[in-house]
């Protein structure tokens, strides 16, 4: 009996409003997921895909995704819903298997990857572009695109609440990133990194 009644909460609870927020921000839908609030995705739209001939981009998302995007589930509370942004054609965002996030923006213009069993904080912003070109003529005549390199974050990371991680960044498996860190600079594995920019404090033993 109790068994029963564990499975009808989970499936009023969890399950259906996992696969009511799914549907309404497009993302397909896996039965091990946990959403918990819509998120948003920005996208190439059917029109630029068929008459203008744009790419797209591509978002892959592994099993045991959990993703909240209410102050409900946020005890340290919530800037925003999650935005994944990889309108740009080509873009690529993975994110693997055993992942959570909560009220983050990812925002991918070549390649962002999480690994495996990462954790992303409330409020977190991870960007694989300036958006705007550094020197201040070319972005007053906006000639050329702002630079961008692909982030790569590893297996078993977690990063704290607030943090901001920029282009061309490698974070190794294990790291952690603490609160409000700028992580401009590669992390390497198994350390405790925190700062503006952040350096690395601590080995992991």
């Amino acid at each position: 009996m109790i068994a029963i009644l564990k499975e009808i909460y989970w499936l009023f609870s969890r399950r259906i409003p996992s696969f009511w927020y799914c549907m309404c921000s497009g993302i397909g839908y896996d039965k091990t997921w946990r959403v918990e609030g819509r998120i948003y995705v920005k996208k190439r739209s059917w029109f630029a895909k068929r008459i203008l001939g744009r790419q797209g981009g591509y978002l892959s998302i592994g099993r045991n995704f959990t993703c909240l995007n209410k102050m409900a589930s946020n005890s340290i509370g919530l800037i925003q819903p999650c935005m994944f942004n990889y309108s740009m054609d080509g873009a690529k965002l993975t994110i693997g298997d055993n992942v959570g996030i909560s009220g983050s923006t990812l925002n991918c213009t070549t390649s962002i990857t999480i690994g495996d069993n990462t954790n992303i904080g409330s409020g977190c912003l991870i960007t694989d572009t300036d958006s705007h070109p550094i020197h201040w003529i070319i972005r007053r005549e906006n000639r050329e695109p702002a630079p961008k390199s692909p982030i790569i974050i590893g297996n078993d990371v977690f990063i704290g609440a607030r943090t901001i991680v920029l282009k061309g960044v490698t974070i190794g498996d294990g790291a952690v990133i603490g609160a409000g860190s700028v992580v401009s600079n590669d992390i390497p594995p198994r350390v405790i990194a925190c700062g503006n920019p952040a350096r690395v404090i601590k080995e992991i033993k």
